[in-house]
């Protein structure tokens, strides 16, 4: 189910994007390769309705996943070259935080302690048990006069 609604949300992406192409400058769309733009026009998704002009168009109306596919476009076909050094420079940064909080949260050492923790308080909670109530004898019989009674 979760993946036929990320499915979806990429078939409208390329939907906007192929919207969003339409009114972008011809010169800047001859710079992205044809079989992208046939990707995004076969695989879009013809039910959603995404109408954008330019004078609409203020990125604020778009999916994230378009955003990011713009994004990558923008850095593969029409930054410059130090443009693209730069936004290759932030996202290996934004990589390498990524896979150290990564490798801190799975780290093997910090597993087996945390495992080791668990059944800690796992313990604890066995000792501290629920002791079953019973009611006493006296009790249980006037509860039984009572519900004879139908007073219960």
């Amino acid at each position: 189910m979760e993946m036929n609604r990320t499915i979806d949300r990429n078939a409208c992406a390329y939907k906007e994007i192929y919207e969003i192409l339409r009114i972008f400058p011809k010169e800047l769309v001859a710079k992205i390769p044809q079989e992208k733009i046939r990707f995004f026009y076969n695989n879009m998704d013809n039910s959603y309705e995404y109408n954008i002009s330019k004078e609409t168009f203020d990125g604020q109306t778009m999916l994230e996943e378009t955003k990011a596919i713009l994004t990558i476009l923008f850095r593969d076909y029409w930054a410059t070259p130090v443009q693209k050094e730069k936004i290759l420079s932030y996202e290996n940064i934004e990589r390498n935080k990524l896979e150290e909080e990564t490798r801190r949260k799975y780290n093997p050492d910090n597993l087996f302690k945390k495992k080791e923790e668990q059944n800690y308080v796992e313990a604890h909670i066995e000792e501290t048990a629920m002791v079953e109530y019973k009611e006493s004898i006296f009790k249980r019989i006037v509860n039984k006069i009572l519900n004879i009674l139908g007073w219960r």
